[in-house]
């Protein structure tokens, strides 16, 4: 039991569930699903997961960093370098599971900390605000938009 009854449960809930929307729609992709791509020169299935993991690990650093130090300077990060850097070619099963495991961790210091712990912020150069319960709308906001990704990904496909 929780010290904390989550103060934001909805959120919570969908922050927490998103993953399952993801496990479901990669399932058990062949090699060739994962190199799908809505449209010619964007990123493929293989390199929607692997960017997906790398932002779990930002954010999941962002969220400890925010919830331990006053104020702290939340960096961010290059995408594309990334993408370009990080051999984005390579299995998935790593990302994957840095992914679900960041998540789960998060989430369960998430439905610990107190109302005032959703507030509690970052200075981030891209945004003016930057709250704990931001960081969180935010990840459920990008695991959407790239879930939609992979789906229209996977039906140009077919």
């Amino acid at each position: 039991m929780s010290q904390h009854p989550a103060e934001r449960p909805e959120l919570l809930v969908a922050y927490l569930e998103s993953t399952s929307d993801i496990e479901l729609v990669l399932g058990e992709l062949s090699e060739d699903q994962l190199e799908s791509r809505e449209r010619p020169g964007e990123w493929s299935v293989r390199q929607i997961v692997h960017h997906l993991a790398d932002n779990e690990v930002a954010d999941a650093m962002r969220l400890r960093q925010m919830l331990a130090h006053d104020s702290p300077l939340i960096v961010p990060f290059d995408e594309l370098l990334f993408t370009e850097r990080l051999h984005y070619d390579r299995e998935i099963e790593s990302s994957v599971a840095t992914f679900f495991a960041l998540r789960a961790s998060s989430g369960a210091i998430l439905e610990q900390i107190s109302n005032n712990d959703w507030s509690r912020s970052g200075r981030h150069d891209e945004h003016d605000s930057y709250t704990v319960e931001i960081l969180v709308q935010k990840n459920i906001e990008h695991d959407h938009a790239h879930l939609e990704q992979i789906r229209r990904a996977l039906a140009s496909a077919d």
